[in-house]
């Protein structure tokens, strides 16, 4: 992964570049000896050689303690400056490194980004729109343009959420379709929201009060239990910050899509969105698209077109990791990793 390619300027394709996160995932690993400590010491100092950062995920108390033991310990002092950090599981590591590679290219495009809309003479929504053109090779900025006087223009900050009831700007009342314009943001869930991993749980409340059918919105009466464990969850629920801890990274988009559009097209919402980096989004109501119905059936069927692909060109994509995930786990692994030489050859030849 770090050898230097002597002839790398007569190759005719790229290589690969330097590695800046290492991530190692030891969850099947049950017990570790002083000879296998010293493997983990000389990768800690290779990845400090190369300015890069090593991440260990799965790891158990026992096996933290013999590492420590070995000499091979986390490090200390601010989390954005440790060479070494332990996480619980493989995908809080790998979005925790994918995260901060974010975050390090939004740095130097923030304040360029923000002034691009001026630049090229279009409003922030016309040109979240021309982005979703761009990403999928389709034409439907022209067609979504009769929307703009309907949206309203949000900006948050890193790490702030959308909604109030997770601590944001958005009132409930005004849930809707969210068109990036610049910024990433994630969709988190929290695993200790149920005693289920099922959303459809009937210990999730949420799932009643955003359901029509057995809300006084819909003119029919609840059940005593849903209107009681209802009231519980509104008194029992106060704004808090997202944590890493108990939280688990579903999806992280950007500009080219749409945020809500899952729960715009009849189902629940997937978990909480949280920003990235510095965002500015476009909301579009829920309600007012049910009103545009009545007054305009055709942009409202534009609109459905465009989440239509969208929730497609989603699930493609799943199923593409699904697939890598597949290859991953039933692949022999390798006993020498493959050179930079090598994989930026491969690469070339597909």
């Amino acid at each position: 992964m770090f050898d230097e390619v002597e002839d790398e300027q007569s190759l005719d394709y790229d290589l690969p570049p330097l590695p800046k996160f290492v991530v190692l995932d030891v969850t099947l690993v049950t017990g570790i000896d002083t000879s296998s400590v010293d493997v983990f010491v000389d990768m800690r100092d290779l990845c400090a050689r190369q300015g890069c950062k090593l991440f260990v995920a799965g790891s158990s108390q026992r096996l933290r303690d013999a590492l420590a033991l070995g000499g091979f310990k986390p490090e200390t002092g601010h989390r954005s400056k440790r060479r070494v950090r332990f996480f619980s599981d493989l995908d809080t590591a790998l979005g925790k490194a994918e995260d901060t590679l974010l975050e390090d290219r939004e740095d130097g495009r923030e304040e360029e980004d923000y002034d691009d809309s001026e630049l090229v003479g279009e409003t922030g929504f016309q040109k979240a729109l021309r982005l979703i053109d761009q990403q999928h090779g389709k034409d439907y900025a022209m067609g979504l343009a009769g929307f703009e006087e309907y949206t309203t223009k949000i900006e948050l900050d890193p790490r702030e959420c959308i909604y109030q009831s997770d601590g944001g700007q958005v009132e409930e009342s005004d849930r809707g379709f969210f068109f990036i314009e610049t910024g990433i943001v994630r969709i988190e869930r929290d695993t200790t929201a149920t005693m289920s991993r099922s959303s459809g749980h009937p210990l999730d409340v949420r799932a009643h009060l955003n359901d029509n059918h057995q809300s006084l919105n819909g003119m029919n009466a609840r059940l005593g239990t849903i209107a009681q464990r209802a009231a519980q969850w509104r008194e029992g629920t106060t704004p808090t910050p997202p944590t890493t801890e108990n939280r688990i990274r579903l999806a992280r988009i950007g500009p080219g899509w749409i945020v809500g559009a899952t729960e715009g097209v009849g189902s629940h919402s997937p978990g909480t969105q949280v920003a990235v980096t510095k965002c500015r989004l476009h909301l579009l109501p829920f309600s007012t698209v049910q009103e545009t119905e009545q007054t305009d059936p055709a942009l409202v069927l534009r609109l459905y077109k465009l989440l239509a692909h969208l929730t497609a060109r989603r699930q493609e994509i799943t199923v593409g990791q699904l697939l890598t995930l597949h290859s991953i786990m039933t692949s022999v692994p390798k006993t020498k990793p493959t050179s930079r030489k090598m994989s930026g050859s491969v690469h070339h030849s597909h």
